[in-house]
């Protein structure tokens, strides 16, 4: 019941939030968020923002996935990898949608310092990062030893802070992200709910 009211939930806030994206309040609180992380910007720090953004492109997400998918198989943890997929599979899919859908341009308020690709909102980084990435971290956070405990953890920060990375990078709105975690996190919640159905838990 609580996965169905969280999925619920989630998509009720994504929803308000898309209708909400150009109204002049939450155009004000992007351009202040966004001027906020822009001052933020250090040559040095440059090279590691990129990095944490490249872990929610889809080179990072191949990457990650087959690291994935070869541990859930060896581990014979077959309906793992089947929900793994299908939270990167629908998180790509239904982003790709929503991004038509809302057709939002990028902003232009601030350099950029990568180049995307594609509409704004809501964020293929954050929404892609926190079904699949976000699944992960789900699956890991059930087990009862520590350390694998502390690593699902660790998951939920990494996702946090690619969506940060692309405020610092110039290329989102912070609703843009915000709708991307939205979005993302129902899709997470389905597919737990789902694998949890599935019975195939790690110990």
């Amino acid at each position: 019941m609580k996965i169905w009211l969280t999925a619920g939930i989630t998509a009720i806030c994504f929803v308000l939030l898309g209708l909400g994206i150009h109204t002049e309040g939450l155009q004000s609180i992007d351009r202040g968020i966004g001027d906020f992380f822009y001052g933020l910007r250090m040559e040095s720090l440059n090279p590691a923002i990129k990095s944490v953004s490249e872990l929610g492109t889809t080179t990072g997400y191949i990457v990650v996935f087959a690291i994935v998918l070869i541990i859930t198989l060896l581990l014979r943890r077959w309906r793992t990898a089947v929900w793994l997929t299908v939270s990167l599979a629908a998180g790509w899919l239904v982003n790709k949608g929503l991004k038509v859908l809302y057709h939002r341009e990028r902003p232009q308020l601030w350099d950029r310092l990568v180049e995307p690709d594609g509409f704004s909102f809501p964020s293929g980084n954050a929404m892609v990062s926190i079904a699949f990435y976000g699944m992960i971290a789900l699956i890991l956070l059930r087990s009862r030893q520590g350390w694998i405990r502390a690593c699902g953890a660790a998951v939920l920060v990494i996702i946090l802070l690619i969506g940060l990375s692309r405020l610092y990078l110039g290329v989102h709105y912070t609703s843009d992200i915000v709708g991307g975690f939205l979005a993302g996190g129902c899709i997470a919640a389905l597919c737990y709910k789902g694998w949890r159905s599935s019975s195939d838990s790690i110990k």
